[in-house]
């Protein structure tokens, strides 16, 4: 039997508090497990964790929130940080030049544009690889030069995820309380879903080209 009396809109009001709800829940569980590895060494591996849960959501999975993440934020602490470290130490790195830079007003000269430039790469790279983490059985190794190829293959894809990094920093520049509860709840759900369609679709793509006559 349906329910063919609520209206659209309201359905689609819960689902969308729905998700806003679960940005808060992945926030807050992301910062928690962050500070539990030190900053340092839990950063990675709560992004790798509030990547599966959310892939799993996106699935239509039923399961215990916060024990799966609390499970695969210890199941992939020294395999994550193994595998994305490099990723992560460089746009660290480059984001603390290009700041300095953009402090001492030299980021419009050619330094500092390329540093810019090598910060957006960084960045997507290190994002694309750490849902990729969540969503292939790759080599430690692999995955940083997979999704540095994946990248350049998929230029398009990388400036949509580019510019939902501009949206969720403009938002949370424009409201900054929101900043402590939202804000990379809203990145790594933002960043996961976008990454695990385009995924999907490229392997669907694969799939049909390789069944084709």
């Amino acid at each position: 039997m349906t329910n063919s009396g609520t209206p659209t809109w309201a359905l689609r009001a819960h689902a969308a508090f729905d998700w806003i709800w679960w940005i808060v829940v992945v926030n807050a569980l992301w910062w928690f497990f962050t500070l539990a590895g030190a900053v340092v060494l839990g950063a990675i591996p709560a992004s790798v964790a509030a990547a599966e849960v959310t892939r799993r959501r996106l699935r239509g999975e039923l399961f215990p929130v916060a024990r799966t993440f609390a499970s695969a934020w210890r199941r992939e602490f020294w395999r994550a940080n193994g595998a994305l470290g490099a990723g992560a130490i460089a746009t660290c790195a480059l984001a603390a030049s290009v700041a300095g830079q953009l402090g001492a007003g030299s980021l419009a000269s050619f330094l500092g544009v390329v540093s810019a430039v090598a910060l957006a790469a960084a960045f997507a790279i290190t994002t694309i690889a750490a849902v990729m983490y969540a969503h292939y059985d790759l080599a430690l190794r692999a995955y940083l030069p997979t999704a540095g190829r994946w990248a350049v293959r998929n230029v398009p894809h990388v400036v949509l995820l580019l510019l939902g990094a501009v949206v969720v920093t403009a938002a949370g520049s424009i409201l900054p309380g929101m900043i402590p509860f939202l804000s990379v709840g809203g990145w790594l759900v933002l960043s996961t879903t976008m990454c695990f369609s385009f995924f999907t679709a490229n392997d669907r793509a694969v799939e049909a080209a390789s069944t084709a006559p």
